[in-house]
């Protein structure tokens, strides 16, 4: 299926500058227009219900020749939309994951070093024991907890993959702040202020 649906979308040739351009005018058309177009189109698929030529005269004013070959380009960027967000999203994860793994051994360090020094009372080590157990514990869950989102990350982005390609990729996180300003109809210095938290944020449909 993924396969022919590929085959389909790649009609309209590799995503760039000035598909994208293209793209980001349209979308904020429809905005203005105030049509959320993911969401219509979720609920829409076939394209024929009220609203089709409203939408298409946004879709042919931002340049685009008719909706199939907008269709096409928005499946393109999500494509290449969800990747790049897999793969932000993991290295956030993967950072947060070591900070919060360094953090609860520097803790196990900590007590260990209280265990070995002798002036201190056995009750009080005994307490310390305990801690060092439950933070051992905590260690441990958070490993396995990345272990767990990595596996389904991997998934997701073995399935999103072979639907796109390394250069498009990195073309829609050169235009991360305008898709996010059109995705979501925020600002640009709203969308400054939750940067850090933009990309993972955000699932699109092809």
């Amino acid at each position: 299926m993924y396969k022919k649906y590929h085959s389909v979308v790649s009609s309209v040739g590799e995503l760039d500058d000035a598909k994208m351009e293209k793209y980001i005018k349209t979308m904020r058309i429809l905005r203005q227009e105030g049509i959320q177009f993911q969401q219509w189109l979720a609920e829409n698929p076939d394209g024929g219900k009220e609203g089709f030529n409203k939408i298409e005269a946004a879709i042919q004013e931002g340049g685009f020749e008719d909706y199939a070959t907008f269709v096409k380009v928005n499946a393109k960027v999500a494509w290449a939309w969800n990747m790049a967000q897999a793969q932000v999203g993991m290295e956030k994860q993967k950072d947060l994951n070591q900070a919060s793994q360094d953090m609860t051994q520097q803790g196990i360090d900590l007590i260990d070093q209280q265990l070995a020094d002798p002036n201190i009372p056995e009750e009080t080590k005994a307490e310390l024991r305990k801690t060092r157990e439950q933070l051992a514990s905590q260690k441990e869950e958070i490993a396995d907890t990345w272990d767990k989102n990595k596996v389904y990350a991997d998934w997701a982005m073995k399935v999103v993959g072979p639907l796109t390609n390394d250069k498009e990729v990195a073309l829609v996180k050169k235009y991360e702040p305008q898709l996010m300003e059109v995705f979501t109809g925020l600002s640009k210095e709203q969308i400054d202020q939750i940067h850090e938290l933009s990309m993972p944020q955000l699932e699109l449909e092809p």
